[in-house]
C-alpha cells in the first residue's frame, strides 16, 4: 500500500534510526474500504466524516502474532487489546490473525532460497519463545529441524488454532457484546509463480513444487482458522470465519489483475530489510512484499461485507 500508510505507523526516528513503527496501517485498509450492512458509505468515509453512528478504531499492525494482542507490544505501541477501544459498547470487531503465528515470513524466505527445489523439504527453523506461557516451555520445539511439510501443518493444527481461539476469547472478555469476524488469508500466488525471481543470475524464486505446497498450507490454515472460530463459538462467543481464498482466485501474485505484491524493492520509511527479511537482507526487500495491494484490500473488503450481510 506504500504511500497510503499513516505516517505514525511508517515511521523512523531521525535521531535514533533503530526506533521505528512499521505497523503500516493504511487509509485503504480493508476494514475502511468495506461498507456495513445498510450503510451508504464505507466505514472509512463514515469515520473520516465523524459520523455519529460509528466509533471506529484501527490498531492493526503488520507482523502481529496472537501474543501481540495482550502481552507484548510491537514498535512501542500498546498491546492491541490494551488500546482502550474495546468495552461493553463495542458491537463489531474485525481481525485477521494467525498468518504470522504460522511463520509466514520465515516460510516465504525458505521457499525463495530453495530455488528450483521444493521448499516443503527444507528444514523448519523458527523458534519463538514468546508463544510460551512459562520459562523453558518450548511449545514449538518439536517442530524445529523437521521438514516444513511436516512441521508447518503440525504447528498450525496444534498451536496456531489454539492460540487463535484464545485470542478470540480475550477479545470477547473485553467486548462481551461484540460480534467478531475472523478474516482468513488468500492463496499467495496465482499461476505457476514464474513471475517471481529474486535474482536473475541465481535460481532464487518459487519453484512450481514450492508453489503447490504453499497453496496446501493456505488451505490448512483456512481449515484451522475456521476450526478456531468454531471452538470459540462453542464457548458462547459470537464469531464467524470469513474465507477470502475464492475471492482472490487468479488474482494473487502473478495473477490478473495482480492484487498481492510480489517482491518489492522500493522501500518505505520504516523498512528494515535485514530485520524484516533476515535471510534475504542483502537484497533489500520492502515489508510490502507478499502483502495485498490496494486492490487486494478491496477484495478483503468484499469478503468482510458478505460475511456481515444477514449477521450484523
Amino acid at each position: 500500500m506504500g504511500l497510503e500508510h499513516y505516517p505514525e505507523t511508517n515511521y523512523r526516528d531521525a535521531q535514533n534510526k533503530s526506533a521505528r513503527d512499521a505497523c503500516h496501517r493504511s487509509d485503504k485498509a480493508w476494514s475502511r474500504q468495506a461498507k456495513l450492512p445498510r450503510a451508504g458509505k464505507s466505514i472509512g468515509e463514515l469515520a473520516d466524516g465523524r459520523d455519529a453512528s460509528l466509533d471506529y478504531h484501527m490498531v492493526a499492525c503488520s507482523g502481529a502474532r496472537t501474543y501481540n494482542l495482550t502481552k507484548k507490544n510491537e514498535y512501542g505501541e500498546l498491546p492491541q487489546l490494551d488500546s482502550g477501544y474495546l468495552d461493553k459498547n463495542t458491537t463489531l470487531v474485525t481481525i485477521s490473525i494467525g498468518g504470522n503465528d504460522s511463520r509466514f515470513t520465515p516460510i516465504i524466505q525458505a521457499c525463495i532460497l530453495a530455488g528450483d527445489n521444493n521448499c516443503a523439504d527444507s528444514p523448519f527453523k523458527d523458534h519463538d519463545e514468546d508463544i510460551d506461557s512459562a520459562p523453558n516451555e518450548n511449545r514449538d520445539g518439536r517442530y524445529q529441524d523437521k521438514p516444513m511439510k511436516e512441521a508447518v501443518p503440525g504447528l498450525i493444527s496444534d498451536l496456531v488454532r489454539t492460540d487463535i481461539t484464545s485470542a478470540l476469547q480475550k477479545i470477547h472478555e473485553k467486548a462481551p457484546n461484540a460480534k467478531i469476524t475472523l478474516v482468513g488469508y488468500p492463496e499467495l500466488i496465482a499461476g505457476d509463480a514464474s513471475c517471481i525471481k529474486l535474482d536473475v543470475l541465481l535460481p532464487y524464486g518459487f519453484s512450481p513444487q514450492s508453489n503447490v505446497w504453499l497453496k496446501s498450507v493456505a488451505k490448512t490454515l483456512a481449515t484451522q482458522m475456521e476450526g478456531a472460530a468454531a471452538d470459540a463459538k462453542a464457548k458462547g462467543i459470537a464469531v464467524q470465519y470469513a474465507n477470502p481464498i475464492s475471492e482472490f482466485s487468479g488474482k494473487g501474485i502473478c495473477g490478473d489483475p495482480e492484487s498481492i505484491h510480489g517482491i518489492v524493492l522500493k522501500t518505505v520509511d520504516s523498512d528494515e530489510p535485514k530485520i524484516d527479511f533476515p535471510l534475504l537482507g542483502e537484497y533489500g526487500l520492502s515489508a510490502q512484499s507478499f502483502h495485498p495491494k490496494i486492490g487486494g484490500a478491496r477484495l478483503y473488503a468484499n469478503v468482510l461485507e458478505r460475511s456481515l450481510n444477514g449477521w450484523y
